[in-house]
């Protein structure tokens, strides 16, 4: 992608690092969501509640530090630069490429709120799940 933003002479580096920080940030959202609610029905008897500001507040914080430490890692000490020279013989079809782009991340996201349906219990597409606890 970091090469397919620099052929079009698009701001790459600003592209990538949001691109791998939205992947990273729903990765995460996949593992936590799961995991906290089950630790919730398990530990707190379901009673955990979140004030929307704070949760809010602290969503848009971690998106921040997830995107400065791509920023530090990947472009402020080279790291894309050196993954770029390592895998410049792969080519790699391009709607391959673009298909992987979107689908990925959206996998992520739709994966952790599944899980999260099929452990705790609820519905999903008309469909009831008991859940696993």
């Amino acid at each position: 992608m970091f090469e397919e933003y620099q052929r079009k002479n698009d701001s790459a580096n600003f592209n990538i690092t949001l691109y791998i920080s939205l992947f990273c940030f729903f990765l995460l959202f996949a593992f936590y969501l799961p995991i906290s609610e089950t630790v919730s029905k398990i530990y707190l008897n379901g009673n955990l509640t979140y004030n929307k500001s704070i949760l809010i507040i602290g969503i848009f914080s971690i998106l921040a530090l997830i995107t400065y430490s791509v920023y530090v890692i990947y472009i402020k000490k080279g790291l894309i630069l050196n993954l770029t020279k390592k895998y410049k013989d792969r080519k790699i079809n391009r709607s391959l490429l673009y298909l992987l782009t979107v689908l990925l991340p959206l996998i992520f996201l739709l994966l952790g709120a599944t899980i999260t349906v099929l452990v705790k219990g609820g519905t999903i597409l008309n469909y009831h799940f008991k859940g696993i606890i």
